[in-house]
């Protein structure tokens, strides 16, 4: 996943540690952090973005244990699946990384990395599944904008109930020609 972002977005990242929520120290898990304004329980993040402080550089923590926790046993057995489950949580670390160190913007931070994960990982799936891509846009072609309808749809409900922030919902309708909602 890393090598499919160009260098000069990873410039001052350290590291990524994948690991498990049960590493967390009992003073670790009681911690908070925030997350759009609010705090959110450090027993519920699956990733986090250390920025680059005190002479130490900049390093991503992912919990593995937690981007599966709900997944079904089918689609965990499917590689395609279970590096898109993957790739949100890095990719969307990474766009803090980007964000802090590479790109500031004057955005909310959580837009702004939900921005980059949906950029990062669109580029990602057609370096590394060109088959699976290939096949989607000719069934896209073939179902006659049906399923960028259906898409469109289930972003804007989505967008209502608060599952996605504007910022990602205009980004994931980009280049489908649905027009965003302003």
């Amino acid at each position: 996943m890393l090598d499919s972002i160009p260098a000069r977005y990873l410039d001052g990242l350290s590291v990524v540690v994948l690991t498990n929520s049960e590493a967390l120290s009992q003073n670790r898990l009681r911690h908070k952090t925030k997350s759009r304004g609010r705090k959110a329980s450090m027993s519920r993040v699956s990733g986090l973005y250390h920025a680059a402080r005190y002479r130490q550089p900049a390093w991503i923590e992912i919990f593995v244990d937690r981007i599966f926790k709900d997944e079904k046993w089918f689609w965990e057995r499917l590689r395609f699946m279970r590096e898109s489950a993957l790739s949100d949580v890095v990719f969307h670390e990474i766009g803090h990384h980007i964000h802090y160190a590479v790109r500031p913007e004057r955005r909310e931070k959580e837009d702004v990395a939900d921005v980059w994960r949906a950029r990062l990982g669109r580029s990602y799936f057609q370096k590394r599944f060109p088959l699976i891509c290939g096949l989607a846009r000719i069934v896209e072609r073939l179902t006659g904008g049906w399923l960028h309808g259906l898409y469109a749809r289930k972003m804007k409900e989505a967008l209502g109930k608060g599952q996605v922030a504007r910022a990602e919902y205009q980004e994931g309708l980009r280049g489908t020609g649905s027009a965003p909602v302003r």
